[in-house]
């Protein structure tokens, strides 16, 4: 048994999923020397020599991003044929469930597939804590029979330059704005993600304002990360044609976590749907709205409060609207909430009102659940 692990992560193209594998492994090496960190591709069908490798670890690791999902075996982790081969302890760690209504009560009935729940099963009886990024993923595992469980809130959350410090806004004079998905299926939440941009833009003319992609624009780059553009890649291009007839500037970031951090480190306040944009603002003590448009954002405002806004009211999750979304282009399953741009620009100026209360609140949280993270890590063998 060699003094390492292995970690399974998620990072393709997403800036966001970098940031979390990047974080993650400056964890293991404040918390965790002793042991060195193998990282493998975890959508990719085990090998027998990775396995190999992983059986020759102390442990194997499931490493963040909204990985649990239903098909999360094996869609997430290429694991459903080798579930019963792993020889050591499997925990996860920082990972968020992903439900599109999002609201507390979908923790209830959170649905796994048979090699999910199996795989699910086998962290709980792991003989080790494991970690999640909220409190909705923690309560869809234990109705999930997974109990064995610490919400630690995401890797991404940490920056050891930042722990135990105080909220220290800078005076703004650069705002992004983060586009988030839902409008590359919802007509009207593209509508809206346009009314928000033009609004903030206006609300901030005299400073520098651009707009924000953490996926690639570039067709080739998305198919050679994810196999597939679908309507991505179309929708994202239509958007940044969009902003240039407005004359809006815009920026791609995707690729990786020094795209994240580099850009973003050099942003006073951000707005807008990226989760993992909100994360990073506030793990460097900066001001950031995020709007919420699935469950990732509702399991953030748990995690650790601020300000986050619904950037939609409700979602059509039955069978009919899942067939007449595939037959009709134009049908939309999102009801998009029609109060959210005035209710942005009232926070903005609120916040500042009360001198940024929440943003320090939040920041205190954070520091409060890097104790949980780091007494998971220890934990581990």
């Amino acid at each position: 048994m060699k003094d390492q692990y292995v970690i399974l992560t998620g990072s393709k193209n997403n800036a966001g999923d970098y940031l979390i594998k990047f974080r993650a492994k400056q964890l293991f090496a404040e918390l965790r020397p002793d042991r060195e960190i193998i990282d493998i591709n975890g959508w990719e069908t085990l090998s027998p020599s990775n396995l190999a490798v992983i059986n020759e670890s102390k442990a194997l690791i499931l490493m963040g991003g909204p990985a649990l999902v239903e098909d999360m075996v094996p869609r997430v982790y290429g694991l459903a044929d080798v579930i019963d081969k792993i020889k050591v302890p499997v925990v996860m760690m920082g990972t968020g469930w992903k439900s599109q209504k999002g609201n507390w009560e979908n923790t209830y009935t959170y649905k796994l597939n048979p090699k999910t729940a199996e795989l699910v099963n086998k962290v709980n009886n792991s003989g080790y804590l494991s970690s999640v990024r909220d409190y909705h993923t923690l309560n869809a595992l234990r109705f999930n029979n997974c109990e064995n469980v610490l919400m630690t809130g995401c890797p991404a959350y940490y920056d050891q330059k930042h722990i135990n410090t105080e909220f220290s806004p800078k005076p703004v004079s650069k705002v992004a704005f983060s586009l988030g998905v839902s409008f590359i299926e919802s007509p009207s939440m593209f509508k809206l993600m346009k009314e928000n941009v033009l609004a903030c833009q206006n609300m901030f003319s005299d400073k520098e304002f651009e707009v924000v992609f953490h996926h690639s624009l570039d067709r080739a780059k998305f198919v050679s990360a994810y196999k597939s553009a679908s309507n991505h890649v179309k929708k994202h291009n239509e958007f940044a044609d969009w902003l240039e007839s407005e004359k809006i500037k815009y920026k791609d970031i995707s690729g990786s976590a020094e795209n994240l951090m580099n850009y973003y480190s050099t942003v006073d306040l951000h707005i807008g749907y990226r989760v993992h944009a909100h994360i990073f603002m506030n793990s460097i003590a900066q001001k950031s709205i995020l709007i919420s448009e699935d469950g990732r954002a509702k399991g953030v405002k748990g995690a650790i409060g601020g300000v986050v806004l619904d950037g939609y009211f409700d979602f059509k999750n039955g069978f009919v609207s899942k067939v007449l979304n595939r037959l009709l282009p134009a049908y939309d399953r999102f009801t998009p909430n029609t109060f959210l741009t005035k209710e942005l620009l009232e926070e903005i100026k609120y916040e500042e009102r009360i001198e940024f209360s929440r943003f320090k609140n939040s920041r205190r949280r954070i520091d409060s659940n890097y104790k949980i993270m780091s007494q998971f890590l220890k934990q581990l063998p």
